[in-house]
């Protein structure tokens, strides 16, 4: 039966994506975080529906539409040499002896960041007005929400014994990765919130954030406690006092759950001590062995590193101090270092720093024009990519299409803040949509097909 339901819904979408480039990015969005095939058991569980969303979306898009105008700015330009890089590394390192055990994998691993890639650059095109900007960010909220929903129940019933994990078959299945989701979409929660007009929206919401903090106490992740601890502090401190007031309680609630509620196998793996032997945990000595490698590799390979998936067994007899412990890097920055080099790394963080500045400038203009809005989406985004940040501190999920997703998100409100201040608006107000070649071509036909 849910194999029915999936396909049911996507299947005559599809025409759809051809037509309105917008609305298949919207399920290509779907497809992405939500992962609604993996809920099913049967045919849908293995049908391509990334490639059958994505393909028509890309070839209307390329007929139709005419908006490279957001591409023309400083982060989108990082954004694309960062992703030559990526293809410089991969070529080099499949063409280095030492390195030739993982050539397949590599490849493997640089054809799926080129589809993020791609896609989060169509997105900054067809993402032209406040309106599509709001419903993609609620589309990406409402995706990790229904996953929060849903471990809701769980967590009660359980009593927070057992860990919480994304959707099997995800980038977000392990749970440390899903706490990483979770803490860069708990400031989306919030803000949209805030600034939602729809009030039974408003209260699910602030429902999901109020919800989204113990099911990433319940991941068992440390790495995306340290994320949650960072957004909830950085929060609190950019609010107005008025809102610090009304935040106040969830945040005395919260530690109180950590204090009283939580089980002791939570407190136990929160401690970074093995208890009596005063010496790191497993868990916590697997990402020391990870780090060394990916360090000790930069050594030798500084400009390019080893690769995409350069964490194979053959290279840790070599650069890990325990061959026998092979794992992924464990941390987002060492995993760039470890695969792309110093200049990998350089470019990966410049990316972050210039998406992070530019949250700074627009909410400084905001601030300047008394645009509310502009200022909590500028807010919005850069907290979301402070949780990716922090918990990308011990998580090795370096290329999450979440993180993409936000960057491309900075690039569309920089650009629309500038086109409605220039016009004397707020973002959003009296917004006028405007009749891009995609949409005036389905509009086409959709007339002619009712003729």
């Amino acid at each position: 039966m849910r194999d029915v339901i999936v396909m049911a819904f996507f299947i005559p979408s599809l025409p759809v994506c051809f037509f309105r480039p917008y609305y298949g990015i919207l399920l290509w969005t779907i497809v992405a975080f939500a992962n609604p095939q993996h809920l099913a058991y049967g045919f849908a569980s293995t049908f391509p529906i990334a490639e059958a969303v994505g393909i028509p979306t890309l070839a209307g898009f390329v007929i139709y539409h005419r908006g490279w105008r957001n591409l023309a700015t400083t982060p989108f330009f990082l954004l694309a040499i960062l992703w030559g890089w990526f293809a410089f590394t991969s070529v080099v390192g499949t063409h280095t002896p030492a390195l030739a055990d993982h050539i397949a994998d590599t490849w493997y691993r640089l054809s799926f960041v080129s589809k993020i890639l791609l896609m989060a650059t169509v997105a900054i095109c067809v993402i032209n007005t406040f309106e599509r900007l709001r419903v993609f960010a609620l589309v990406i909220a409402g995706c990790f929400g229904f996953f929060v929903a849903k471990g809701l129940p769980f967590m009660i019933l359980t009593g927070g014994q057992v860990r919480l994990y994304g959707p099997p078959g995800s980038m977000i299945a392990d749970n440390n990765d899903f706490g990483l989701a979770l803490n860069m979409v708990v400031p989306l929660f919030f803000f949209l919130a805030k600034t939602e007009s729809n009030r039974r929206l408003k209260v699910v919401l602030y429902g999901l954030f109020a919800a989204s903090i113990p099911a990433i106490f319940f991941t068992y992740s440390r790495g995306a406690l340290v994320g949650l601890v960072a957004v909830c502090f950085l929060m609190f401190l950019q609010m107005p006092m008025r809102q610090k007031v009304a935040l106040t309680p969830v945040i005395v609630l919260t530690v109180a759950f950590a204090l009283v509620f939580t089980p002791q196998s939570w407190r136990d793996r929160m401690s970074s001590l093995g208890g009596e032997t005063q010496q790191l945990d497993p868990s916590a000595m697997e990402r020391v062995n990870a780090w060394k490698f990916s360090w000790n590799l930069a050594q030798d390979y500084p400009l390019t590193g080893g690769g995409f998936e350069t964490y194979t067994p053959d290279l840790f007899k070599i650069y890990a101090p325990n061959a026998r412990d092979v794992h992924g890097p464990h941390s987002v920055y060492f995993g760039v270092l470890g695969e792309h080099g110093f200049i990998g790394l350089f470019l990966y963080l410049l990316l972050v720093f210039c998406a992070v500045r530019t949250t700074f400038s627009v909410a400084s203009r905001a601030r300047r024009f008394g645009d509310e809005r502009a200022l909590a989406y500028a807010l919005m985004f850069r907290l979301s990519l402070v949780g990716f940040l922090t918990s990308g501190l011990f998580l090795g999920r370096a290329y999450f299409d979440f993180y993409f997703a936000d960057v491309g998100c900075i690039i569309v409100l920089k650009c629309l803040c500038e086109r409605d201040w220039a016009e004397g608006r707020f973002l959003g107000e009296k917004e006028e949509i405007e009749a891009q070649d995609d949409d005036s071509v389905g509009e086409l036909v959709l007339a002619d097909g009712e003729a």
